[in-house]
């Protein structure tokens, strides 16, 4: 019994959006939607950091 050699296939090469500066977006679109993440994860952060501030002055004030 032959076990079939299976040719595996050459790599593709990457087609970039944007060649001549590959990291960065091509469409306005995209930075505006890299922005407004930026932003919610700034947001999420703060409120991260509010949130274990507050559970600190309650945690002394109960001792």
């Amino acid at each position: 019994m032959e076990t079939e050699k299976k040719l595996e296939a050459p790599a593709e090469q990457k087609d970039w959006e944007n060649p001549a500066n590959p990291e960065k977006p091509a469409d306005h679109r995209d930075e505006e939607q890299l922005e407004r993440q930026m932003r919610e994860a700034q947001r999420r952060h703060d409120n991260l950091e509010e949130n274990q501030d507050e559970t600190k002055d309650n945690e002394q004030t109960k001792n």
